[in-house]
Order: structure tokens, then sequence, then C-alpha cells
């Protein structure tokens, strides 16, 4: 019988998100103030043009700040995709959950602790219920996770990660 679950964890805004989403509108109306004050006397009717361009830069540079991360969890692979404005999808990591070799409750000084090439951050910075993976991949090191299960995607993993991992982490 095939396992498949998915989860999506999206991303809350911190205070340094949103200043910089208000910061590019800000910067973008400045260039919009100056371009229409100046701008008609050197370039004439193309500053319209520049003026819908640089607000359409802008709303492209503020959506890049709404990110979701989806955990989907399929015959013992397990993939994290980032997902930026309910549009674009990325895969950000894909290992086998039999090769996890590590599993636990997040904490921040784990991170000094792991050598890994790769470092995904897929929940909420703050997040209590976080843990953190490490998955050997074939010829490219360690991957390391920190990711937010809910009961399913827990579940799913429990069937495929070694057991002397599974019951130290998931107790």
């Amino acid at each position: 019988m095939d396992t498949f679950f998915e989860q999506i964890i999206p991303i809350k805004k911190t205070g340094a998100t949103i200043a910089s989403i208000i910061g590019i509108w800000f910067a973008a109306l400045i260039l919009c103030a100056a371009l229409y004050i100046f701008g008609f006397y050197f370039l004439g009717s193309l500053t319209l043009l520049l003026i819908v361009g640089i607000l359409y830069g802008a709303f492209k540079l503020s959506t890049l700040f709404n990110v979701e991360y989806e955990y989907i969890v399929t015959n013992g692979t397990m993939d994290i995709d980032k997902i930026t404005n309910k549009s674009s999808r990325k895969r950000m990591l894909s290992f086998e959950l039999p090769n996890v070799t590590r599993l636990e409750k997040y904490n921040a000084s784990a991170l000094n602790n792991v050598n890994a090439k790769s470092v995904v951050f897929a929940c909420n910075a703050t997040d209590p219920n976080a843990y953190f993976m490490v998955a050997e991949k074939e010829g490219k090191g360690a991957s390391y996770l920190v990711f937010s299960p809910d009961e399913r995607i827990k579940e799913a993993c429990i069937k495929f990660i070694p057991k002397f991992i599974v019951n130290s982490a998931f107790k």
C-alpha cells in the first residue's frame, strides 16, 4: 500500500520582513515621485512607463516574502518544497527516510554541532514543535532539516526511519 502525506506550513512574517516590505514600497514611491517631478522634463512620456515598471517591480519584490513550505512523504521519501506567493514551487530537499541518522527536538545550540552541506529551515523560527533531522545522501554528504511535522507526517516518518532514532525523538 502506498504512503502519501503532505503538509503545508505558512511562514509568519517577522518585524524584519514587514520592515523590508515597507522599505521596498517606500523606495518605490520616492523613485516614482522623483520621476514624476523631473522625468517629464528629461524623458517625456517614457516617464509614465518607468513609473508603472517601478510599481510592478515593487509588487513582485514584496510578494517574494509570502513563503510556505510543503512536506511530502511518499513511500519512504521525504521532499521539502518552498512555495513562494502560492505560485512558484522549488524543491529544497529530497531524501530517503531510512537514511536518517539523527532526529531530535530542535534547539538553536544543535546548529553548532552539525556539519552539513545543506541546511533547510522549513518552519517558523520560534515554533516550539520543531524538530531537526539529519539525513545522509549518497555522494552529497549530510542534509540538515529543521521542520515542524503534524501527527500525520510523524506517523508516516515513523514507518521508515530506523526505530532507535524514532524512539528517542517522537516520545
